[in-house]
């Protein structure tokens, strides 16, 4: 299982959350964040608003999650937001007690 943190314009957020589950996302977690980039002036005590869309999902799906969010989410300027893929060894569903990929 991977999980993506999709750190976008907040004009996307909907545009994107439809897109990955069209792909078969189960759920999303959508955060709103602010942050400064490694490229932008440093701005003391100013930062960027972005939304950040969280889902956890099976490998074979990865490629096509990451090419639809880049899809939807790209305007080709600088500040589109990044995308981070990491590894989720285990999952618990609380309520089912289902574990691994049965529980996304």
């Amino acid at each position: 299982m991977k999980k993506i943190e999709a750190i976008i314009q907040p004009g996307f957020r909907d545009a994107v959350i439809d897109a990955i589950k069209k792909i078969g996302v189960g759920g999303v977690t959508v955060h709103q964040v602010q942050g400064q980039g490694a490229q932008d002036p440093p701005l003391v005590g100013q930062y960027f608003s972005r939304d950040m869309v969280i889902c956890v999902v099976d490998d074979p799906k990865l490629d096509d999650i990451l090419n639809a969010i880049a899809n939807v989410a790209c305007t080709g300027t600088k500040g589109d937001g990044k995308v981070f893929v990491t590894t989720v060894d285990d999952a618990l569903d609380i309520c089912t007690k289902k574990r691994g990929t049965t529980s996304i």
